[in-house]
């Protein structure tokens, strides 16, 4: 750990350890002993353990009874099973939403896309809170396309599919190149709700998943070349 913690509160721990997962410090599957850590961070276990209970619900961390918590990991293959549905169902939730898509949701998502498109966030928010917000943004982006579809079960089956730590690694990854590229399809997808167009809709969404995937896929074999 870069900088240890004396601050007792789990907010602070659950910021620096969930940091220390994204940025790799703590690899895949890799146990994360309370006593450890809060020697190593020094403060008290009870403090540990909420935050360990924070990131088990972000899905950064696994906790199984007598065996403790460990950092959750993905192989290529996870990625490529969970992209692949992913595709295969929030296109079609694109499609649906063509149709159905109404005049406050359209708002929303050009609003959201010129926000995430700015460039001044890092003189108000640190790196850890720009990638929350990031992550956010994205999230209700994708959320008001899926609602959009009219379809509460194709709905449900997308919140499942989609895997948030996926998605926090991938905004941890990004260069601005990243970003751009993913703008550009977030205004591609909502200009072609707005035309009503279900054909491209699904089409640009299938795109904008699978161009995730193969970053996430070619970051994900670096980390493991070291």
């Amino acid at each position: 750990m870069r900088k240890s913690q004396r601050s007792s509160g789990p907010s602070r721990v659950f910021e620096t350890l969930r940091r220390s997962i994204l940025e790799g410090e703590y690899a895949p599957n890799e146990r994360l002993v309370e006593e450890q850590l809060a020697e190593r961070l020094r403060v008290s276990r009870t403090p540990i353990r909420q935050a360990l209970t924070m990131l088990e619900a972000e899905g950064l961390v696994e906790i199984e009874p007598n065996k403790g918590a460990a950092v959750r990991s993905f192989s290529v293959q996870d990625v490529w099973e969970i992209y692949d549905l992913r595709a295969v169902l929030e296109g079609h939730a694109a499609r649906r939403a063509a149709s159905r898509i109404n005049r406050e949701e359209l708002d929303r998502l050009w609003d959201l896309a010129g926000q995430m498109e700015r460039q001044d966030r890092g003189q108000f928010l640190s790196h850890e809170e720009e990638i929350r917000w990031l992550v956010g943004a994205n999230g209700e982006f994708h959320g008001i396309i899926a609602a959009a579809g009219r379809n509460p079960r194709l709905e449900q089956l997308i919140q499942r599919t989609v895997q948030v730590p996926l998605v926090f690694k991938a905004f941890y990854w990004y260069t601005p190149h990243e970003h751009v590229i993913s703008n550009h399809y977030h205004r591609q997808i909502a200009g072609a709700l707005e035309a009503g167009d279900a054909e491209r809709a699904e089409i640009v969404m299938r795109e904008h998943v699978y161009e995730g995937r193969d970053f996430v896929i070619r970051a994900l074999e670096e980390d493991a070349d070291g």
